[in-house]
Order: structure tokens, then sequence, then C-alpha cells
């Protein structure tokens, strides 16, 4: 992994808010998974068998969910229900750590392939296409990955909420995202403070409290339309 290394995660919260970022970075660090993540990610050690042992899963999420109840089964007999009706490649590896010396970028990717990468997600897919974090987590692993074997990977999102697979072809533009994110990142790394991005996504941010205080002019013309 290169020093220093940019997460894939950290240009994915950039790419959301900035200001989310910066105050994650300066916040007591805790970790808490998605109970649908947790699921669909054991799943998918899963898919390509020739049928999902219900049993077996669940005894596994016993193991790796805490306080591993009811409502985790609940989820799994849903995805499996609606994955079973899909046919599945077998990854050739799970949870591969990449990375990129070109732009200092690292990560880890659901599923592997000898041409393809697959990433794992709890919920469904959207009507058309896929979520624009989903294609820019996407991005990231095709540069890591073409970088480390020198030949293009494709990328797709494996919804398990809703049995969904979709492929990601990537554009100049969706690249143009990813290094506007990574500058983000950059900026946060260097101590500078972002703006907030006003939006839905407020809602859900556990920062939301703490972020009001931060939005402030930064620039001459700010302070000008502020009088």
């Amino acid at each position: 992994m290169p020093e220093n290394s940019v997460s894939v995660s950290d240009i994915l919260r950039a790419s959301v808010c900035p200001m989310q970022l910066y105050l994650a970075k300066s916040s007591p660090a805790y970790f808490s998974e998605p109970l649908r993540y947790s699921v669909a990610k054991q799943l998918s050690y899963h898919l390509g068998d020739e049928e999902f042992d219900r049993e077996k899963i669940r005894e596994e999420l016993k193991l790796t969910i805490k306080d591993c109840g009811d409502e985790a089964f609940r989820v799994l007999d849903e995805m499996i229900e609606v994955c079973s009706k899909v046919m599945w490649r077998q990854a050739l590896t799970y949870d591969m750590q990449v990375d990129s010396g070109k732009y200092n970028i690292h990560g880890r990717v659901d599923r592997v392939f000898d041409d393809s990468f697959s990433i794992v997600k709890g919920g469904k897919a959207p009507t058309h296409g896929v979520y624009a974090s989903d294609r820019l987590q996407a991005v990231c692993y095709s540069i890591c990955l073409e970088e480390m074997y020198g030949k293009e990977f494709y990328g797709r999102i494996e919804y398990l909420g809703s049995g969904t697979v979709r492929s990601v072809v990537l554009s100049p533009s969706d690249k143009r995202l990813f290094l506007t994110a990574l500058k983000e990142v950059e900026k946060v790394r260097r101590g500078e403070i972002p703006r907030p991005i006003r939006g839905d996504k407020c809602k859900r941010c556990r920062f939301a409290e703490n972020c009001t205080p931060l939005e402030r002019p930064h620039t001459l013309l700010d302070r000008l339309k502020k009088k």
C-alpha cells in the first residue's frame, strides 16, 4: 500500500460532502456495519454455489454479527429468495486489497474475477443504472486493478436486496468526478475547512449537529455578500 494512501471510503465520503469527511477525521472513530450489508456480505461468499445452504449461512452470521437475531435471519431469507433466481459467477478471490501508486489510493474489492470485479451492496437496485456513489467506487477499483495487472477490468454492482446485477460502463466524466473527490480529500488532509453540501443527505448525517457552526464565508467575495 502506498505511504499515506487515501482510502476509497474517504473518496466516497468526500464526494457526498467534504465537510462530512472533515468532521469524521476530527471525531472519535467508531465502526458500525449496517445489518443489511453484513448479511449481503456473508451471502456473497456463497454466490455461484449450486444452491444456498441457508442453515450454514445462518451459523456464519451468528459468528460475524454481534447479537445476531431474527432480523438478520429475516433479511437473509429475503435476499436468498431473490438471489436464488439469478445465475451468479463464482469469484476467484474475495476481499482483495488493491491500490494505486499513481493516485495514492487503496481499497478492498468484494469479489474479483479474471476480467472483472463486483461490489456487493445490501440494498435494492435503483430503477435504472447504479447509484452515483457506487459508480465512483467502481472507478476507484478499476483504476487500482488496471494499474496492478496492466489490463482493463470492468465492474459490476451486485444489489443483493433485489437480486440485481448492474454492469458499470465508465465514462470520462466518471473519472473527472474521481479526480475532483480526490482533490477534496487532499484539501481536508492539509487541514482546510471545506464547505458543506446541503441536501437531503444532511438528515441522515451523524455530523449534522456539528456542521452548521463551521459553515462560514471563505473568500472576500463571500464576506462582501454577507454585508
